[in-house]
């Protein structure tokens, strides 16, 4: 092993404690029998596990969260993937006018963004509801579906289909038993991503959620204000852990399909 290779590695392992740190901080919290947060933890408890499932409002979040991150990473992807084929497809002016448009929401900062949703659903008359906020959501789960999906789809040799066609294949399927294979981890990828940035998105969410509609990132961020209890550590490690379950699920999809 070289000095540059060495070095290199002790700089990634130190990032990498950084990175985890604070998580094992939070994990040891969520264990702390005590009633308030404190470090170190004065003791080992379940407590804080068996109260969180108990607590209506943390369990309607995650199930709403888990709601609103499915259907839009879905609603996400249905519109993403031929808007990526159209783009490869299109020629000069779905590059620089269509591709830039539907980028546009990583340009918007989402408060802003929550904000506007907020005024849209006022002026228009539609009470806030799951709906309202799963269609915000989807608007910004399209960039990095189509991002990852385009990238993936221009990496394909324009052989695999033309040697499709060639065969006596249709368009409908050259594209079902062709491309769709081949872009296939680029857009379970890319909904994942969808999937984790809809699981802990505050700004949007905090505009468009009631009590009957409320997401999980926001019900902690609510419960962080008003109290100060270990519970708050407990439902971020669970939400940890949930976001890990979804990359971890996305790694194993896309080392089967390639």
């Amino acid at each position: 092993m070289t000095g540059t290779s060495r070095i290199l590695r002790i700089y990634v392992g130190f990032v990498g404690i950084l990175l985890v740190f604070p998580l094992l901080i939070v994990l040891a919290v969520s264990f702390d029998p005590g009633s308030y947060i404190a470090f170190p933890p004065s003791g080992f408890s379940l407590k804080s596990y068996v109260e969180m499932w108990s607590n209506d409002t943390i369990t309607l979040a995650i199930k709403n969260s888990l709601i609103v991150g499915l259907i839009s990473s879905l609603l996400g992807t249905l519109l993403a993937v031929p808007a990526a084929l159209a783009i490869a497809r299109g020629g000069a002016f779905s590059e620089r006018v269509l591709y830039p448009l539907l980028l546009s929401p990583f340009a918007i900062p989402w408060l802003v963004y929550g904000l506007a949703l907020l005024f849209f659903w006022s002026v228009t008359g539609q009470p806030l509801s799951l709906w309202t906020i799963i269609l915000g959501h989807t608007v910004i789960a399209i960039p990095y579906i189509l991002r990852i999906t385009l990238a993936v789809l221009r990496d394909m040799p324009p052989n695999y289909v033309r040697a499709a066609r060639v065969a006596g294949a249709t368009p409908w399927n050259a594209f079902r038993h062709v491309v769709l294979p081949y872009i296939q981890p680029g857009i379970i990828a890319g909904a994942s991503f969808a999937f984790i940035v809809s699981f802990t998105n505050i700004p949007v969410s905090l505009f468009l959620t009631t009590a009957d509609n409320i997401t999980l990132p926001v019900a902690i961020f609510n419960y962080m204000i008003n109290n100060f209890e270990p519970m708050v550590a407990t439902v971020s490690v669970v939400q940890v852990v949930m976001i890990a379950i979804v990359l971890l699920s996305t790694r194993m999809l896309g080392a089967t399909r390639g």
